[in-house]
């Protein structure tokens, strides 16, 4: 998992701190960015428009949305029908922190950027919605991580803020491995990632992506016959070993394309192709832009 993590180049921003009372709503739909949103004090409600019931939310539980869907927070049970966008990050943060008498919530928001992200299969095998309820991370590192957040959190001092965002980098990764545990039943990409076999293939390949991978390679270093190997990936993971294979060549190419001063023919060696001419073709076919373009940004990638 750390490898499909690194490959997102994560990086986090908590862009809301607010303490609400009394009746009150607010959309924390963050614009075109993953969000997560931890419950440092009360009780909410969390309103998902593809569920009829919300899901209740208590302090110290945890909700990650990858795609950012649609959804609201509020003090209601009842769907509101007049919340208050709160859903622009920006540079500077909304802090609300008023010293309220009364029952009231605490809310510490913030969003995920993953750089230039364009294949990741991690981010697509995670659902729209991840709730991790507190009980069932007592005592673990997302519970102390989280602990910690809220606490820095109410004591504002200099240098919080700098602080909170380095902490939300570690939630992203804290919460799909508790995500993980709590699932009695994986399936998918995150299921090939934990299985004792598939997930030492998939390992080895990721530690040496520039390697002369085959599907036969790949079937040894799992243990595995070809065609059982193969048969077992493609269920899994929803596309056959080179494709897999490819696709994380490519994301990491584009990756070093932008982050790095290395030239077109240095990336194309490390992601094992011997010539630039055929790493370019594999490139343009992934990506619909050539690994030059990319590079300078004059053509949109899909």
């Amino acid at each position: 998992m750390s490898d499909a993590v690194r490959l997102l180049r994560l990086h986090a921003s908590v862009f809301l701190h607010s303490t609400f009372c009394e009746h009150w709503a607010v959309d924390v739909s963050a614009f075109k960015t993953a969000t997560f949103h931890v419950i440092a004090g009360g009780e909410c409600w969390l309103h998902l428009p593809d569920r009829a019931d919300p899901a209740p939310l208590k302090a110290g539980d945890l909700v990650i949305c990858p795609r950012n869907a649609p959804h609201v927070v509020s003090n209601d049970v009842a769907f509101p029908d007049d919340a208050v966008p709160r859903n622009q990050p920006t540079s500077d943060r909304i802090d609300e922190r008023d010293r309220i008498e009364g029952p009231s919530t605490a809310l510490i928001c913030g969003y995920f950027e993953f750089s230039q992200q364009r294949w990741n299969p991690l981010l697509d095998a995670l659902p729209d919605y991840v709730v991790i309820p507190t009980e069932h991370e007592s005592g673990s590192g997302l519970d102390s991580l989280i602990s910690y957040m809220v606490h820095e959190t109410a004591l504002g001092n200099p240098g919080s803020d700098a602080v909170i965002d380095r902490l939300s980098d570690v939630l992203f990764i804290q919460a799909v491995r508790a995500f993980l545990k709590q699932q009695h039943q994986q399936s998918g990409y995150l299921a090939a990632l934990v299985d004792p076999r598939l997930g030492k293939a998939l390992s080895a390949f990721h530690q040496a992506i520039g390697d002369d991978w085959s599907v036969q390679k790949l079937a040894d270093a799992a243990g595995m016959s070809r065609s059982a190997f193969a048969d077992a990936f493609t269920d899994l993971v929803g596309m056959t070993p080179m494709q897999y294979v490819t696709g994380w060549r490519m994301q990491y190419a584009y990756d070093q394309l932008l982050t790095t001063p290395q030239s077109v023919a240095q990336i194309a060696e490390t992601c094992g192709y011997m010539s630039e001419s055929s790493f370019s073709k594999a490139f343009k076919k992934q990506f619909d832009v050539g690994p030059g373009a990319a590079r300078h940004g004059t053509s949109q990638i899909h």
